[in-house]
Order: C-alpha cells, then sequence, then structure tokens
C-alpha cells in the first residue's frame, strides 16, 4: 500500500518500480547494502584523513619546544639531518647557551618568570635570524633541556663567525636583561661541525662538544664565550676515556686507598694521616684523583667512591684494633655534599656500628669551595656530625673565595691550609707575617691548625715558629699503603 501525494489517499502500489526493471535500487535491501557501504568507505576515508592530521599534530608538537616555541631537540635533531642531506651546506657552527645559575633565577623570582626569560631569549634569536618572518637557510634554533639553548648556523669564515656569536650573546643579555628587568648571564660554548663524506653530520657529537666548550665557562668570571679547540678536545678524550674505564676500575679493585700522616711539630709523634684515594690502572701507573674525581663529579659516580673509601678507612682502623696496634685518627674527605646530612651521618654510622670503631678515630673534610655553597647547609652538615661523634675539618682553606669571616661561622674543629700558603711564606716576608696571623687567629678560635705540603726541614721551622700545631707533607711521609703506614704508625706513636 502507498500514499498518493496528489490525491492524497492511499493506493495498493508501492512507491518504487518493480523487480522487472533490473534497477539496483528497486530493491530497498540493495539501498540499505550502498547506504552501508557508502558510510564504510566515509568512515575509512575521515579515519585516514583524520589519522594523518592527528600524526601531523603530534609530530609537530613533539617537534615543537611548548614553552618558547622554537624546535625541540626532536625537532632539531631531524631537521638538521635532512639539511645536510640536501648537500647544500658543508660547515656549521654550533652554540649551546644557558643562563649561568637559572636554577636560582626560578626560585627568588618563581617558574613563571623563568619561563618569561626564556621566552624572551627565544624571541630575541628568532628576530635576529628570522626578522622577515621566514626562516633564514640553514638555521635551526632549539630549546634543550632547561635553560639550555642550540643554535645551529652556516658559516664560511671561521674567526668572523666567532666574533659575530660572542656579539650577539652580549646584545641578548644585555636586552633580555633590560627588557624583563633582572641581571642575568649567559654562557655559551660553540664548535665548528663539517658533514662527513657521506654528507651527514654528527649532531650528538657537536652538541656535546658544544657542551663541553660552554661547561669550560662554568666558574669563569670573565670568560662567557668559548669555542671548542684542539686542546680542549685532547683534554675532552682524555676525560671521556676515563670515564670509560671508571666501571672496570671498580670491578676489578684498581681504586687503593693510601694514607699520609699527620705530625705533631711539637712532639715529633704521630696524631692521625689523611686516607687518600688512587686509581692504580693495569700497567701499575697512579692515577691522580685530580684527573678522575672531577669526571665523577660531573657523572654523579663520585658518591660510589666515597663510599669505597669511606668503607676501606673503617675496615682498616678495626684490623689496627684487632692487631693490637694502636689507632689514630684518619681523615677521609667529602668529595661531594650530600642532599641529607642526616642520611650522610647515618651512613657513616652504620660502617661504624659494622666495625666497631670509635668516633673519635674519624675525621670528616669539607673541601673549602663547598663551604660558600649554602652556609646553613654547611652548618647543618657539620652540626649533625659533630652531634653523632665525628669531628670536621676544612681542606684547603685559602685556596679559594673564602673570607676570614667564614671561620667564625663554620664550626669546623681543624683548618687545613693550603701548601701555597707555605710556598709563599718561604720567600716572602709579606706572606710569612699573613701566615704567622691567620695560625695565631685561628688558634685562638680554638681550631686545631695544620699546613700541608710541608717538605723541607726550613718548612718545619717556620711553621713551628708560627705556633702550628700540625703538619702533612713529603718530608715526613708521602702517602703509603696500610702495611707501610702500619709500621709507620709503631715507629712513630
Amino acid at each position: 500500500m502507498g500514499f498518493d501525494y496528489i490525491s492524497g489517499k492511499f493506493s495498493a502500489a508501492l512507491p518504487f518500480p518493480s523487480q522487472k526493471n533490473g534497477l539496483p535500487w528497486a530493491n530497498i535491501w540493495s539501498v540499505v547494502a550502498m547506504a552501508i557501504l557508502f558510510c564504510v568507505v566515509y568512515a575509512i576515508v575521515f579515519s585516514i584523513i583524520f589519522s594523518a592530521k592527528q600524526k601531523r599534530k603530534n609530530q609537530e608538537e613533539r617537534h615543537t619546544d611548548k614553552v618558547t616555541g622554537l624546535l625541540s631537540m626532536d625537532g632539531f635533531e631531524e631537521l638538521v639531518e635532512l639539511a645536510g642531506r640536501s648537500k647544500k651546506i658543508t660547515k656549521y657552527l654550533l652554540t649551546e647557551m644557558n643562563i649561568r645559575d637559572f636554577a636560582n633565577i626560578n626560585k627568588i623570582y618563581g617558574s613563571k618568570e623563568g619561563d618569561e626569560i626564556l621566552k624572551s631569549i627565544a624571541n630575541y634569536l628568532k628576530k635576529k635570524f628570522f626578522g622577515d618572518g621566514k626562516m633564514d637557510k640553514g638555521v635551526f634554533l632549539a630549546r634543550g633541556y632547561a635553560d639550555n639553548f642550540y643554535i645551529m648556523q652556516p658559516i664560511s669564515e671561521e674567526k668572523t663567525s666567532f666574533d659575530d656569536m660572542e656579539i650577539l650573546q652580549n646584545n641578548l643579555q644585555f636586552r633580555v636583561g633590560q627588557d624583563r628587568n633582572i641581571h642575568i648571564i649567559l654562557k655559551s660554548g660553540s664548535v665548528v661541525c663539517r658533514l662527513d663524506e657521506n654528507h651527514e653530520l654528527n649532531l650528538r657529537d657537536a652538541i656535546s662538544k658544544a657542551g663541553y666548550a660552554r661547561h669550560m665557562t662554568k666558574d669563569s668570571i670573565i670568560e662567557n664565550f668559548v669555542v671548542y679547540n684542539g686542546a680542549m678536545q685532547a683534554q675532552h678524550e682524555n676525560e671521556e676515556r676515563i670515564e670509560n674505564g671508571i666501571e672496570n676500575a671498580f670491578k676489578n679493585n684498581e681504586f687503593v686507598v693510601l694514607y699520609q700522616p699527620k705530625i705533631n711539630l711539637v712532639t715529633e709523634k704521630i696524631e692521625g694521616a689523611e686516607a687518600l684515594i688512587r686509581w692504580k690502572a693495569k700497567n701499575n701507573a697512579l692515577i691522580p684523583p685530580s684527573l678522575f674525581i672531577p669526571v665523577l663529579e660531573q657523572n654523579g659516580m663520585v658518591g660510589i667512591l666515597d663510599q669505597y673509601v669511606y668503607k676501606t678507612v673503617f675496615k682498616f682502623l678495626s684490623h689496627l684494633q684487632s692487631e693490637n696496634i694502636p689507632p689514630v685518627k684518619i681523615s677521609m674527605n667529602m668529595s661531594r655534599l650530600s642532599n641529607n646530612p642526616r642520611e650522610f651521618v647515618g651512613e657513616l654510622d652504620i660502617l661504624q656500628t659494622q666495625y666497631n670503631v670509635d668516633k673519635k678515630y674519624i675525621e670528616v673534610e669539607i673541601e673549602e669551595r663547598f663551604a660558600g655553597m649554602g652556609d646553613d647547609f654547611v652548618c647543618e652538615l657539620i652540626h649533625s656530625l659533630h652531634e653523632s661523634g665525628y669531628q670536621v675539618s676544612m681542606d684547603d682553606f685559602g685556596s679559594g673565595e673564602s673570607s676570614l669571616n667564614m671561620l667564625g661561622e663554620m664550626p669546623v674543629d681543624i683548618v687545613k691550609f693550603d701548601q701555597r700558603f707555605l710556598k709563599n711564606a718561604e720567600y716572602s716576608r709579606e706572606s710569612r707575617i699573613i701566615l704567622a696571623y691567620m695560625i695565631k687567629m685561628v688558634n685562638e678560635l680554638g681550631k686545631v691548625t695544620l699546613c700541608e705540603g710541608v717538605e723541607t726541614e726550613r718548612h718545619v721551622k717556620l711553621l713551628r715558629k708560627c705556633g702550628c700545631r700540625l703538619a702533612q707533607g713529603y718530608y715526613y711521609s708521602k702517602p703509603i699503603p696500610e702495611d707501610e703506614f702500619k709500621k709507620f704508625i709503631v715507629e712513630h706513636i
């Protein structure tokens, strides 16, 4: 039955043509099938288009830093790789730039202001290189971790490029500081990188070198821009060899602890010793700590070395007691500051309990350079050590930026004068006067005085005259292994 729209009456005839005419839409099921097929095709096409758009969007997000709008490191690496394949440019200057003490800026002004500073740097760089709104050919700008920025630009004449980069950094530092009303110092390292014979550029290697060059400016007050050079490369490669060999050195027990005696200048008797770590390589050559400690501090493994030294010292003192050899106080260097003073002291207490060593024989040496890294924190650490029964000394006093006021603020028990004081005092009347007054002042503060680098009888006489209590140096003994040190104790106790 059908409805006649003209007469407004129902009729028995269906509104569809009969199946005899052979048309596919004559059958309602054919129409439904066609509709379903259309919907399926539409859904597939829509899914493909949506997926492509979403993929493009995800890629753009992955390639773009959300804070600054510059390239992310993923985008930086991919675009630089594509640029190398074009073979149009063969030499680049890669620069890594960051803000000195950016963590403190975030702490003082807040992370929001920190982000605004990052945006200001990014905007300046974009304006400098893409001032017309178009990407400068071959130039790539990226933001890496935290406040690290990367600038990759094609160059021809190297010296001119270095000068231009340093000028850009100075202008950027001034402009951003003025705009944000804040004093900032930018630190940069650059490296010249070239495409290899396969028209490829080892970007990760270039970033490592630029970062190494920047790191060389870290502690400099004057130098803020450095270019990676041959001498730096030799040093970098040596440090990498050391870093790569550290793990095996631990496995093969290549680290040894030596002991350098400390002698009372009045009695000429031994009062203690300093535990010193050395790396005895496979060829029996002793690698000095000045070469491997900085590497371990950078890669975060120095804490493992500290624990190795501490355990060795406690174990040695325990052996002295079991062998009826009078124990003496051993000082152990703290090559890094623990984030948690209580935890650090707790680790010492565990070793003390394990080896049953009297705490009066343990002394912890804090390097002078740590004293200025947050006085409250260092004081808390010293107080924690004192509360637990350990003594504390300040190592290398006078080697850095220490002030005399710091001696009154830092509750250390022993002050170790850097050997350069003694070297200068040997030939300079003015230096002798300074050393004598400093020793007198420390004595009057109730702290024990010790001088390092004592190598001659003249040194000994000079220190006695100045009133120094303890001496440490080759005049009495070089750093010696455990067996020799045992004999030294027995002979000088």
